[in-house]
């Protein structure tokens, strides 16, 4: 199983990965335990690929990871050319907004947000997501 095959895997059983260092940490639900062994094989891998990934707000849990590629016309006067930075902008307004600061958010509501992301192959979801979507 190649890293980015165990991360969709284990993100998809609702699990966690994370790098700390030279470690690999992770949290799984028991129905994925089996997933152990290949995050020990790929481990080098795994932290690599996590590395490049931006960091995550508190209150935000990542579950897909796919950036598409730019550009990206997301409508007839937006067309991003920059995906990465994109989606870290994106999510520094999330932070923003779940922080209280509007103007942070550049005034887009959580579910706009999110819908942004997801444009760009990645979608997040919000701890305890029905009382902050607006």
């Amino acid at each position: 199983m190649e890293a980015c095959d165990v991360i969709r895997a284990v993100e998809g059983a609702g699990g966690e990965l994370w790098a700390a260092g030279e470690s690999l940490g992770y949290r799984l639900p028991e129905s994925a335990l089996s997933l152990v062994e290949a995050l020990r094989a790929s481990k080098w891998e795994l932290l690599e690929l996590l590395r490049q990934r931006p960091v995550i707000p508190p209150g935000v849990r990542l579950v897909r990871w796919e950036p598409v590629a730019a550009p990206v016309r997301l409508n007839a006067c937006l067309t991003v050319i920059d995906t990465d930075k994109f989606i870290r902008v994106t999510l520094r307004q999330i932070e923003g907004r779940l922080a209280g600061n509007d103007w942070k958010a550049g005034h887009w509501s959580l579910s706009e947000l999110t819908q942004r992301l997801e444009a760009m192959g990645v979608t997040v979801r919000l701890a305890g997501e029905s009382q902050f979507l607006q």
